[in-house]
């Protein structure tokens, strides 16, 4: 990795931190979570399964549901993140599910 790399992750990262921060305010005083992503996972004529990311006062928590037809929504997996660890969870994870975070908090928190 060249260092010019290294200092573009940096700044996503922290960028992504500090929108985190604004965004658990934002939670705050609405009383509702931002939501980051919605990224489906499998999905059928009637029902889905759905990775959820939101940002709440304290904690990112991702969700994987399972909702739809007959079946009744369920959790099916829930990780709860720091501020510091998500963004380094969802740099490793996936460049287009760190984009659509960033594109989600630019149009939550407005300067």
């Amino acid at each position: 990795m060249t260092n010019e790399q290294v200092t573009l992750d940096s700044w996503v990262m922290s960028r992504l931190r500090e929108r985190l921060r604004r965004a658990s305010i934002i939670a705050s005083r609405t009383g509702r979570a931002v939501v980051l992503y919605r990224h489906t996972i499998e999905e059928s004529e009637t029902s889905a399964e759905e990775e959820i990311a939101t940002v709440n006062e304290q904690y990112v928590v991702v969700q994987v549901i399972t909702h739809g037809g007959f079946i009744p929504p369920s959790f099916q997996q829930q990780y709860v993140f720091t501020f510091e660890q998500f963004p380094d969870w969802i740099m490793k994870r996936s460049n287009d599910l760190l984009s659509r975070c960033l594109d989600s908090l630019d149009q939550e928190i407005v300067d």
